[in-house]
């Protein structure tokens, strides 16, 4: 993309300027950050700028450099190399649910070019088995991880954080310049029979650019090594019975004109994956019983930027549209002797969503003090349905029924700096939303209204030294499918009344975040070009949190009263505002450059409990603070990029995994810790001397094929054993 001054790019990165040892003019400023594209932390040069330090928050941008010399063939491979990320239930590829610092499914915020995308759920259970991050990576631009609320860009939902994608356009083809081309790939892995293939086109001149995106992937069975007690056995490896494919399209339309900029985005998916145990639940894998989802998606958005050079105007506007549907089939049969229960039924789920958003930035400049005040508003409208086909039976039916919600918001956000000692970040949100149900209009609607806030600052006393500080207020209002359940059946022994049912009195999960630390630069060392740290440590804490844990009661008296599994003859498992849930812990990263060499580093400790959660072995509610399972392990992460020679790279990275065992007391007696792990891989890039468009990678991951599990994957699934890879691409 060519620089223009005050570009998009400029106030989408102006919290993020570093900033000199004397004071610049604002101008200047204002040139170079055009040409500053994503934080560096991840997979690029440090001859970028350490915005990452310039903010009090916990940011990592994993850059399209690091997805390509890892041949990433999906984003949750790399985003697993952040710091208090984890993602579980991905033993097979297009698969996994990802959570930041323990915050999982809908209380953390993903946007692909400014589109959310969802993790569905009805509290702590998933709705799918299809990552919403199933697009092809090699598309991917950059993808900035944020850690902790922020409540006021994203609103509901981002208690946990969030993950932004951006995608490529024409000018990341052509480095800004006018040009036109084609650019093929196609890449493999072994150990899950990884095929893929895609072709970009692009045209770009100074002022319009088009990119076309079209990539398939294939995938098979998946070998894994048998967890033992001596670990892995070399060369003997058991067979995941898998069969994934993905297909997915997208045009990105760019038009720069004298009153504005103009950008649209269209993107298709369709992911499929097959041969899936009862619930993919590794218990039911020896079972004639098998499963398969099929997840389609259809987003639309367009962009207007104005940029009057006015301090006045700095005018945006999106409008969206959005289609997710999911189709499950399940066939087959599950065989608890004498006893046989046949299964063949289809489930379908589809949501829609429409949204508009309006922003203006207002300049000022009062000597040493510059900054943009920000004023916003959002509309979000969406439609969730859903059915079940029993084929058995020939009968139809719902679970959630069919429900619409709405929400409108409005804020301001302030960004400022003074001189080079201290930059500030401020602002506050009002939402109110709306839900209700067609199919249970007896049950009622819920509504409320709620208010996000922050406050933050940067202090550099010396110019290696930064100080942080941040405050934020956040919510997650509860979503469609937690508000609108229902169903009854009989289950357990003694057999009792199992039922879920509509909760519109659910309230909205509040969240308060405190973030403080430090950061450091130097530049020009006897050892190192550049050297950059930060360390973070965070103290979050939700009330009203929702959860969907069985409560177990009988009936006395007309009275509900709490009961043992032996003594209760109902357990409800609708959604509920359980207690508060706390979040804290510490995160570090480094990243260094000497000469060709570019290492990265990063720990992350989290530490979580819950207050008020039923007990299902006494069905008890406990009214005392415990350890609460969903904390990631914790963690290290390294990575060396090194340039050997003009035309090779050779890239490492590694994660060293702890033990987990603190976890509730009645978990730790069934032996649901988790064991630490070692994971290496190494990667080779080689671009060719004789054919300068030509790029060939190799790879060799879980080098030393050992056998893990991520917790939380309670259930101690293995993941990938060694795996083999090579990848190719050339531009025409």
């Amino acid at each position: 993309m060519k620089a223009h001054p005050y570009s998009p790019l400029y106030y989408a990165l102006l919290p993020f300027l570093s900033f000199h040892a004397v004071a610049e003019d604002i101008h200047k400023k204002t040139e170079e950050a055009t040409k500053l594209e994503v934080i560096q932390v991840i997979g690029t040069k440090l001859d970028l700028k350490q915005k990452a330090l310039e903010i009090p928050r916990s940011i990592t941008v994993i850059t399209d450099k690091y997805i390509e010399d890892t041949q990433a063939s999906e984003l949750t491979d790399v985003l697993m190399q952040t710091p208090s990320i984890s993602v579980n239930n991905n033993d097979r590829p297009l698969m996994g649910d990802i959570s930041i610092r323990g915050f999982g499914n809908e209380r953390i915020n993903l946007q692909v070019d400014g589109v959310n995308y969802k993790q569905y759920s009805d509290g702590s259970n998933t709705n799918g088995y299809i990552s919403p991050l199933d697009l092809d990576p090699s598309v991917v631009k950059a993808v900035e991880v944020t850690r902790g609320a922020d409540g006021i860009s994203a609103g509901s939902g981002a208690i946990g954080g969030q993950i932004k994608v951006v995608t490529k356009n024409a000018w990341d083809y052509t480095a800004g310049n006018a040009g036109a081309g084609i650019l093929v790939r196609a890449g493999m892995g072994d150990v899950d029979s990884m095929r893929r293939g895609g072709i970009t086109a692009y045209y770009a001149t100074e002022d319009l650019g088009i990119a076309l995106h079209a990539n398939r992937r294939t995938f098979g069975d998946v070998e894994v090594n048998p967890r033992d007690d001596e670990d892995s056995l070399r060369g003997q490896t058991e067979i995941l019975k898998n069969d994934g494919k993905n297909d997915d399209l997208r045009l990105k339309l760019n038009l720069e004109t004298p009153i504005g900029r103009f950008d649209s985005d269209t993107f298709y998916t369709k992911s499929k994956i097959a041969e899936l145990p009862f619930g993919n639940n590794t218990n039911w894998m020896d079972q004639p019983l098998n499963e398969s989802e099929t997840g389609k998606r259809l987003s639309q958005s367009l962009a207007y930027h104005l940029d009057s050079h006015s301090p006045w105007i700095n005018l945006r506007a999106q409008v969206y549209y959005q289609d997710y549907q999911k189709v499950r089939e399940q066939q087959g049969k599950i065989i608890l002797s004498p006893t046989e229960y046949q299964f063949d039924k289809n489930d379908t789920f589809e949501d829609k969503s429409f949204g508009l958003n309006l922003s203006n930035g207002i300049s000022h400049e009062v000597n040493n003090w510059h900054g943009e005040v920000t004023l916003f508003t959002n509309l979000d409208y969406s439609q969730f349905q859903d059915e079940e086909f029993n084929r058995l039976t020939n009968t139809n039916g719902t679970y959630y029924g069919k429900s619409q919600g709405e929400t409108f918001a409005l804020g301001l956000r302030h960004e400022s700096d003074y001189s080079t000692w201290l930059s500030t970040e401020a602002g506050f949100r009002f939402d109110s939303y709306q839900n209700e149900s067609d199919n249970y209009p007896q049950f009622g609607e819920n509504s409320d209204n709620a208010w996000s806030a922050n406050a933050g600052l940067t202090i550099r006393p010396t110019d290696w030294l930064r100080l942080y500080g941040r405050y934020t207020e956040s919510f997650r209002g509860p979503n469609l499918r937690e508000l609108y359940k229902k169903d009854e059946w009989i289950c357990h022994r003694p057999s009792k009344q199992c039922y879920s049912e509509p909760q519109p009195g659910l309230e909205a999960e509040n969240s308060r975040n405190y973030e403080v630390g430090f950061g450091l630069v130097f530049n020009e060392l006897a050892y190192a070009d550049r050297l950059l740290f930060k360390l973070n440590w965070f103290d979050t804490e939700v009330e009203n949190y929702i959860d969907t844990a069985p409560y177990m009661y009988k009936i006395i008296d007309g009275q509900k009263v709490p009961a043992s599994p032996t003594e209760a003859t109902h357990r409800d498992y609708s959604s509920k505002n359980i207690g508060m849930l706390y979040s804290n812990g510490i995160e570090a990263e480094l990243t260094y450059q000497y000469n060709n060499i570019d290492i990265f580093a990063n720990y992350s400790k989290v530490k979580m409990d819950v207050k008020g959660m039923p007990n299902f072995y006494l069905g008890t509610i406990e009214d005392i603070r415990q350890p609460y399972n969903r904390a990631p392990q914790d963690k290290i992460n390294l990575g060396i990029s090194w340039q050997l020679i003009s035309e090779l790279r050779l890239s490492w990275t590694s994660s060293f995994a702890m033990d987990m065992t603190r976890l509730p007391e009645a978990q730790l007696k069934r032996g649901m810790d988790a064991e630490g792990y070692q994971l290496h891989s190494v990667y080779l890039t080689y671009q060719a001397p004789w054919l300068a468009s030509l790029e060939l990678r190799a790879g060799i991951e879980n080098l030393m094929d050992k056998n893990y599990s991520v917790w939380p994957d309670d259930e101690e699934k293995t993941l990938p054993g060694r795996n083999y890879k090579l990848a190719l691409s050339y531009q025409f």
